[in-house]
């Protein structure tokens, strides 16, 4: 039970998105890209009309475009859409704001502590170890 109890701070992991490094983004980086005005409307065509956000993993790019991985979109009206990484070229002259995503390691920590201080509350709450010894040998001798 205990070594469960420290599988929690795998499994809950918070999540921000942060300016990136001025050499820009490595491959494989998951990446909010914020598309300038003009970009918005030079990107329609692919993007979907009024798309102002994009989130993806970075593809092999040059110097001229930011080739992503597209996983989701948003509009002027704060509407997401989901993609299934298709590909799509953004020209480096339509990208605004880019912002690289990490791991918080602070909000990690604290949500997994929240999480095991919960867990462990629970696991208290309902009897502690007792839960797991079954009930072998209650009320079975009755009436012989």
């Amino acid at each position: 039970m205990r070594s469960a109890f420290l599988l929690v701070p795998l499994i809950v992991g918070c999540y921000t998105y942060r300016p990136l490094p001025s050499t820009g983004p490595e491959t494989g980086t998951r990446v909010s890209a914020e598309l300038t005005d003009q970009g918005s409307i030079a990107m329609s065509s692919q993007l979907g009309p009024g798309v102002t956000q994009v989130q993806g993993e970075v593809l092999p790019s040059d110097s001229t475009a930011l080739r992503l991985a597209i996983l989701t979109t948003a509009n002027n009206r704060g509407i997401e859409s989901d993609w299934q990484r298709e590909q799509v070229a953004i020209p480096v002259n339509a990208l605004g704001r880019l912002e690289q995503r990490r791991l918080s390691v602070g909000q990690t920590a604290l949500a997994g502590g929240l999480a095991i201080g919960g867990l462990y509350a629970m696991y208290r709450l309902l009897g502690g170890p007792a839960i797991f010894e079954g009930s072998a040998g209650h009320g079975s001798s009755e009436g012989s």
